[in-house]
């Protein structure tokens, strides 16, 4: 595993921030309500990126960053994987048990990930703030 940072990490998570944010914004409005999160994270790491490429962080320093980046990495891939399953099962007209699954899970799954969203923000912030 490796513990240092680079510029690139900060371009991956920027991208794919935007990315799926811009596939939030024009979900339904269970999952568009995340939009406005995801757009903040997107804005935190491209705001900040050229800041970290001339700093000089110490190995403990360095493996913080890549466990921030990597936990916002995680978070948007889960918030992709849950709207593309959410649009799956919106897709299929048929029956009443389906609706009642997409119900169920979206409303304890987008809690939970917006929950992590937010931590992973806090952190971002937080670590950049020092």
């Amino acid at each position: 595993m490796s513990y240092g940072y680079g510029i690139g990490d900060f371009i991956a998570v920027s991208k794919l921030a935007w990315d799926v944010y811009n596939a939030y914004k024009d979900a339904p409005e269970d999952f568009r309500n995340i939009s406005d999160e995801i757009k903040s994270l997107h804005i935190i790491i491209d705001r900040h990126k050229d800041k970290f490429q001339d700093k000089t962080l110490t190995s403990d320093e360095q493996s913080q960053l890549r466990e921030i980046l990597q936990g916002c990495t995680n978070v948007l891939e889960n918030l992709d994987k849950l709207r593309t399953k959410y649009m799956r099962l919106g897709s299929d007209q048929g029956s009443s048990s389906q609706a009642i699954d997409r119900i169920k899970w979206t409303q304890e799954s987008i809690a939970e990930l917006r929950a992590r969203l937010t931590s992973n923000i806090t952190l971002l912030n937080t670590f950049i703030q020092r």
